[in-house]
C-alpha cells in the first residue's frame, strides 16, 4: 500500500511539473532557459539526427541492392528465354526458306520428291550420312538421290527403313557419282568424297580444258539420278605426267551443317 502511494505521488508530482513548464513556456517566462538548453543539446541533437539519416540510407541501400539482384536475375532469365525463342525462330525460318526454294525447283522441273527432316548425324569421323525422318513407307529407296535447294544434290539414299532412312553424302570417301561438266557433254568422269570434307573429280580426260568456276552436274548415267543435278563448281585441276587422266578439285555450293530439310527425288526430271 505505502509503495503503490508513493508511485502515485511521483507520478501526479511529474504531471504537474510538465503542466508548469507548458504553462510557463506559453508565457515566455522561461524562454531564456529553453534557448540556453537548444544551443546546448543542438550539436548532440544534429550528430543523433546525422546518425539516423545514415541508418535510413544503409537500410535503403540494401533493400535496393536485394532489389536490384532480383530485377537482374528476372532480366537474365528473360534474355535467355528469348535468345532461345529467337534460335528457334531463325530455324523455322531457314526450314520455311530451304522448303520453299525445293519446292520451287521441284514445280519447274515437274518431277516428284518426298520432303525429309534432318534428324540426325552419323557421329563416325570416317563416314558421312545424315538420317531423315521418312523411309519405306513414303516411298523411298535405295539410291534415290537426294537435294536441297536449287537442285543441288547432296547424296545418295544408303539404307531404308520403314519411317527413316540413312543419307550417304557426297563427302564420304565411299560415295560415287557420274558427272559432268555443265553445259560440255562430253566431258565426263567420276565425283568422289574426299576424306568426308570435300569433292573432287576424277576419270578426268588430260585431254579436257577444264576452267576454274565451271559447275559439275550430274550426268544421267545412273538409272536413279537424273541428269542436270548441280554438285558443285570447278576449284582448280590437276595434271600429272605419265597418267591418261586428272584430277579436279570440287568446291561445294552449300553448308552441310545447315540442312533442315531435303528433297528426296522419287523419279527423274
Amino acid at each position: 500500500m505505502f509503495r503503490f502511494l508513493k508511485s502515485w505521488r511521483l507520478s501526479a508530482t511529474l504531471l504537474a511539473a510538465v503542466i508548469l513548464l507548458i504553462f510557463l513556456h506559453y508565457l515566455k517566462i522561461i524562454l531564456p532557459l529553453e534557448d540556453t538548453l537548444i544551443r546546448i543539446f543542438s550539436p548532440i541533437q544534429y550528430r543523433v539526427y546525422l546518425a539516423g539519416v545514415k541508418i535510413n540510407d544503409f537500410y535503403y541501400n540494401l533493400t535496393s541492392r536485394g532489389n536490384l539482384v532480383d530485377e537482374n536475375e528476372k532480366l537474365r532469365n528473360q534474355l535467355v528465354s528469348l535468345a532461345a525463342e529467337n534460335s528457334q525462330l531463325k530455324i523455322k525460318l531457314e526450314a520455311l526458306d530451304q522448303l520453299i526454294q525445293q519446292n520451287n525447283f521441284l514445280l519447274e522441273n515437274k518431277t516428284n520428291a518426298v520432303l525429309a527432316k534432318v534428324v540426325g548425324k552419323n557421329p563416325e569421323p570416317n563416314h558421312q550420312s545424315l538420317i531423315l525422318n521418312k523411309g519405306s513407307e513414303d516411298g523411298v529407296l535405295i539410291d534415290y538421290p537426294v537435294i536441297t535447294e536449287r537442285g543441288i544434290i547432296i547424296g545418295k539414299i544408303l539404307s531404308v527403313e520403314p519411317h527413316s532412312s540413312q543419307l550417304l553424302l557426297l563427302t564420304d570417301s565411299k560415295s560415287r557419282l557420274a558427272a559432268m561438266i555443265q553445259g560440255q557433254n562430253q566431258i565426263k568422269g567420276v565425283v568422289v568424297g574426299e576424306h568426308g570434307l570435300s569433292l573432287k573429280m576424277e576419270m578426268v580426260s588430260q585431254k579436257d580444258e577444264i576452267k576454274e568456276g565451271e559447275i559439275v552436274v550430274t550426268s544421267g548415267l545412273e538409272p536413279t539420278i537424273p541428269a542436270g543435278l548441280v554438285i558443285g563448281s570447278v576449284n582448280r585441276a590437276s595434271k600429272e605426267a605419265n597418267n591418261f587422266f586428272q584430277t579436279v578439285q570440287l568446291q561445294s555450293l552449300i553448308r552441310i551443317d545447315d540442312l533442315i530439310v531435303v528433297s528426296i527425288l522419287t523419279d527423274s526430271l
